[in-house]
């Protein structure tokens, strides 16, 4: 049940001119140039393990995922692969898009090699985990929403317990409700001792579910180990590029990004869900000695920090926060779910959590709050509000400088 790439490389054969294939082929001469997707991959997945893969789009991520399913296969080296492999790639590959619901679950359960009861028990399940109406199983699968394909493939590809699961950005498709069914499903098989290999771009995610992680860049592993330190290195990588890339700002100004992201509380950015979320972010409200939600904090003074959510539903849930730059790099973050008691909130209604900030350490500088509310798993974000109503510190009474001040000493001179 484990999965072990040997010196990967996979490499496409690229021509600028659809007619230079036959040129090629005619005049036996090279038309053509080599785009390698991925060049010197070699690590192993353990069995039981959770294991993520992160990097910018076009890194490598879906090539290896696909070669690790074994649905194409590596220019060079080679991929051993142990146990019964299931694999959710591209959004319904290996339907028949003129066939119905039905018939590409019969088709799934045959490449399974089940048949009579078997199949008939592969089926009823998938069925009844997909949750599609009996109308829709009818139809031809090519006039399914993307939701509904994920429904169907992820269903079927579950059905029968996989021993290693491939997953590649599936839960980032559906409904709030469906991503949190398949969440559940992939802790499941891995409560289960099933091998897990998990690409996303939800690094929250990534550090949740994996042990270890590596981080592909321009096809090649940029850092491999544990969860925490590969998603250490890429964020940082991700923000240089960031500081790289962004426009430069007029001195005094935010950068644009964060002038737009939100500047009040009450309008919360896009739920990165579909559907109305059961728990909802409501507003968030900061106090302190000189007022509420006043423009600028001093150092070292007492700050609380409110939030409300309101909940539609008698389902537990957790609340996170962040303070963070206007480049988005975060400096201080937690939730709910990290107290010492780690008890979700629950029950329908309006909640309001409430964190005190006994001397702020933070010193001069901008600084924005982010606000997520998440599933009683701590990893299916229901709702949020990103880069919302910032503030500035003032450092007034130290010289100090940095981003937070630490209490230190200063010892005698040798």
């Amino acid at each position: 049940m484990s999965i072990r790439f040997q010196q990967v490389e996979k490499a496409y054969t690229v021509y600028d001119r659809p007619q230079d294939r036959l040129l090629e082929w005619i005049l036996r001469r090279p038309r053509h140039r080599l785009h390698k997707a991925l060049a010197d991959v070699d690590f192993e997945v353990a069995a039981g393990e959770t294991f993520g893969l992160v990097g910018q789009n076009g890194a490598g991520k879906s090539t290896l995922l696909k070669i690790a399913a074994g649905t194409i296969r590596p220019t060079h080296g080679m991929v051993r692969r142990e146990g019964r492999v299931a694999a959710l790639l591209e959004l319904g590959a290996g339907f028949h898009p003129d066939e119905s619901g039905w018939d590409n679950l019969r088709f799934m359960a045959a490449l399974h090699g089940l048949e009579g009861a078997a199949m008939r028990a592969f089926v009823a399940a998938a069925v009844d985990f997909a949750e599609l109406p009996q109308e829709a199983l009818g139809r031809a699968v090519k006039t399914y929403s993307s939701g509904m394909f994920m429904r169907l493939a992820f269903a079927g590809a579950t059905a029968v317990e996989p021993q290693v699961l491939i997953v590649d950005e599936a839960l980032s498709v559906g409904d709030m409700h469906f991503q949190k069914k398949s969440l559940d499903r992939i802790l499941s098989l891995r409560e289960r001792g099933a091998t897990v290999l998990f690409c996303s771009h939800n690094l929250y995610q990534v550090r949740s579910l994996c042990q270890r992680a590596a981080w592909l860049h321009e096809g090649r592993v940029s850092e491999l180990g544990a969860t925490e330190d590969v998603v250490t290195a890429y964020e940082a990588h991700e923000r240089r590029r960031y500081v790289h890339l962004r426009p430069a700002t007029a001195p005094g100004k935010a950068p644009a990004a964060a002038q737009e992201a939100a500047p009040q509380a009450d309008a919360p950015a896009a739920a990165p869900v579909t559907g109305a979320p059961m728990v909802k972010f409501l507003g968030l409200t900061v106090e302190t000695a000189g007022g509420v939600n006043p423009g600028a904090v001093e150092t070292f003074q007492d700050m609380t920090l409110a939030i409300e959510v309101e909940a539609y539903a008698d389902a537990a849930f957790h609340v996170g926060f962040a303070i963070v730059r206007a480049d988005r790099d975060n400096v201080f973050g937690s939730s709910t779910q990290f107290r010492d008691d780690a008890r979700p909130l629950s029950g329908p209604g309006v909640h309001r959590i409430r964190v005190r900030f006994p001397r702020l350490a933070l010193l001069s500088g901008e600084y924005l709050w982010n606000v997520y509310v998440l599933d009683d798993s701590g990893l299916q974000v229901l709702d949020m509000a990103e880069l919302i109503q910032p503030f500035t510190v003032l450092n007034q009474k130290k010289r100090d400088f940095g981003l937070v001040w630490l209490d230190h000493e200063w010892l005698p001179l040798a």
